[in-house]
């Protein structure tokens, strides 16, 4: 996946944050976006540097900032961030002590005697008076250094001004990536709004200011330095590839598809046909019967920018809906541009049924790394389970969710089972890797009817026979309470809502952890009590690279097999491994063992089967769960060898 050595392994020192259109991009006098100023200084490094003083400059930002011409240097600490203050004002800016931003001493920041503290360390203050009018403040930092971005405090310098936020505009940023609040006695504030880590306490001298608080990503705004060479080896090409299909609001009528161009191939269509033949699971394409008879749909797309890229820096992400489709039945399907050659060969997939039938689906823990044999075990997998109807994978996709590299390997290496096999997955926190799940968004078109507030499509749920599915956005709960709460009463409304007598959930931090000072107690204490009163039956999660399930818990303690409790999993399918601890919550526990795991729902009976199963064959851990029409549970246990 990564290219052989080269001079330009850091050409482009930009990378994908700035240019990919969802950070803040500073103006100076010329009118030029800091990015560019990033990308000049890319090309002109490259130019003159070895590749061994590139790989140094890569990782330490002082070194970088002495390689920067005075322009340069002035432009990156002057039109990052542009406030105009509408009286005079002093400005405090509050940085962590190990990752002062360069620009403080350029501008005249004294530093104060006042030390603040987070989880993330100590911070040092720095101070300025100034006029009204506009203040030019620079970037966060040079390397990966900060663990968060500074935080700006103004404070009036006229006691009659008791709310300089009327008076305060920002001029050159997405009002959705910053914030301004008051600062007020007893406050609990964030440098970052979309991350709680709160100053334990706030020095006298802030009272009566406000906070401009930046996104937690743009800390990395000005990463100059990708870590590893940025050449793809599957580039994109004018035929469709990276296929992939997810259920829409109602998995018995509706898919969706999306797939990779070259950017130049505008047109999306898709011919999509009622199989007469429901067995196999590959067709070739049967002439001008089908393609007279195929119902074409139409779709859109958009163009991907990813710049540090250098052999393929723009692609297409393609997307078409499908609609009114029939429950149950398996649909011969090709994509295209709709030109005459440009229609990819006919494959097969198949809606979901109704209530009362049978269910079988995949569940994968984190990929993430060792991709190529990650898919040999997929395929496998998907060979030796071929009616298996759906997939989920609890996150972690990929190890660097922002480096498209990743998601090339991710796509090649699954291909032929999700351009199938409907993939319904949650998101990790390595997809929100440096700027935020940016690339996996674009990727992947999943259900939108999760609260606006996390993101409609990171937090879901669908629907497949008689099972209820919610995915949930962890990475942010684990980091905010506000994010850890909302996620729960929406989940509490969807499950009340639902008629399904099976009820699943998934996300990815772990409960209950491979070690207990890695439990997530945000977790534990906001959604754990939602699965005990909706008696959900099984929590998949990953993260934690173990093959981990529980005995059957409620209210954070193991009951008996008679009673309604929840199992919670955790698995890896990737090649990274982390150790355990012994606990009394698990039944089940392997380290350094790479699993998948299939679920058969009988409707009939109403038994849950579960196989957990190594890729040798080898049964790891299984287990069953019979419901009555009353919907109380017998569970039998056959622990694998």
């Amino acid at each position: 996946m990564v290219g052989r050595p080269q001079l330009f392994r850091v050409l482009l020192f930009l990378i994908c944050l700035g240019s990919g259109g969802c950070h803040p991009g500073g103006e100076s006098e010329n009118s030029v976006p800091v990015a560019e100023t990033m990308a000049g200084i890319a090309r002109r490094l490259s130019e003159r540097q070895s590749l061994a003083t590139l790989n140094y400059l890569a990782t330490d930002g002082s070194a970088l900032l002495k390689t920067l011409t005075r322009s340069e240097r002035d432009h990156l600490g002057r039109d990052y961030l542009k406030i105009s203050i509408g009286a005079p004002a002093t400005v405090f800016v509050a940085a962590p002590a190990d990752s002062i931003p360069f620009w403080l001493e350029d501008q005249g920041f004294e530093a104060t005697t006042t030390r603040l503290e987070n989880e993330n360390g100590d911070w040092r203050l720095f101070r300025r008076n100034v006029s009204a009018g506009t203040l030019g403040l620079g970037v966060n930092g040079l390397d990966r250094t900060p663990p968060g971005h500074y935080a700006v405090f103004l404070k009036p310098a006229s006691k009659s001004i008791t709310d300089l936020r009327d008076l305060v505009t920002l001029q050159n940023t997405d009002a959705a990536d910053w914030r301004i609040l008051p600062v007020n006695g007893g406050s609990k504030i964030s440098p970052a709004f979309d991350v709680h880590r709160p100053f334990r306490d706030l020095p006298p001298e802030l009272e009566n200011s406000v906070l401009i608080q930046a996104r937690h990503e743009h800390r990395h705004f000005a990463l100059l330095a990708p870590s590893r060479i940025w050449k793809t080896h599957v580039a994109s090409r004018n035929s469709p590839d990276q296929i992939t299909i997810s259920f829409g609001g109602d998995p018995t009528r509706e898919l969706v598809w999306s797939w990779r161009t070259r950017p130049e191939v505008q047109g999306t269509q898709l011919r999509l046909k009622l199989d007469k033949d429901t067995s196999g699971t590959s067709v070739p394409a049967r002439g001008n019967d089908t393609e007279t008879l195929a119902r074409i749909v139409g779709g859109e797309s958009i163009l991907v920018d990813t710049p540090c890229v250098l052999n393929d820096p723009a692609i297409r992400r393609h997307r078409v809906a499908a609609h009114d489709l029939v429950p149950d039945q398996t649909y011969l399907y090709s994509i295209g541009d709709g030109s005459a050659d440009g229609w990819s060969p006919w494959r097969k997939v198949r809606t979901a049924p109704g209530r009362r039938a049978h269910t079988r689906f995949l569940y994968l823990g984190d990929a993430q790394t060792g991709l190529e044999t990650w898919g040999r075990r997929l395929e496998n997998a998907y060979k030796q389970n071929p009616d298996v109807r759906f997939a989920l994978i609890a996150g972690d996709l990929v190890d660097r969710g922002n480096e498209r590299t990743n998601w090339d390997h991710f796509f090649l290496r699954s291909a032929g089972v999700f351009d199938r096999l409907p993939l319904m997955p949650c998101v990790g926190n390595h997809e929100y890797l440096d700027q935020g799940p940016r690339l996996y968004q674009m990727f992947f078109d999943l259900p939108r009817n999760g609260p606006n507030s996390s993101g409609p499509d990171l937090v879901y749920s669908f629907e497949y026979g008689d099972s209820f599915f919610a995915m949930l956005d962890s990475t942010m709960a684990v980091s905010s309470q506000t994010s850890v709460a909302a996620q729960a009463a929406w989940l509490d409304e969807a499950l009340t809502k639902t008629a399904a007598s099976w009820k699943f959930v998934m996300f990815h931090h772990p409960v209950y952890a491979s070690r207990r000072k890695r439990d997530n107690l945000p977790l534990q204490k906001h959604w754990v009590p939602i699965f005990d009163k909706h008696q959900v039956d099984i929590v998949f999660q990953g993260h934690d690279h173990t093959y981990i399930r529980t005995h059957s818990l409620k209210a954070n303690r193991r009951i008996g097999p008679t009673e309604q409790g929840t199992f919670y999993v955790v698995s890896v399918s990737g090649d990274k491994f982390y150790d355990q601890e012994p606990r009394q919550d698990y039944a089940v526990a392997r380290t350094k063992l790479p699993t998948y795991q299939v679920i058969d729902i009988d409707a009939e009976s109403g038994r849950l089967s579960y196989r957990s199963l190594a890729e040798s064959g080898e049964k790891v851990d299984s287990f069953e769960i019979t419901k009555s029409p009353s919907s109380s549970r017998v569970m039998q246990f056959a622990k694998g060898k």
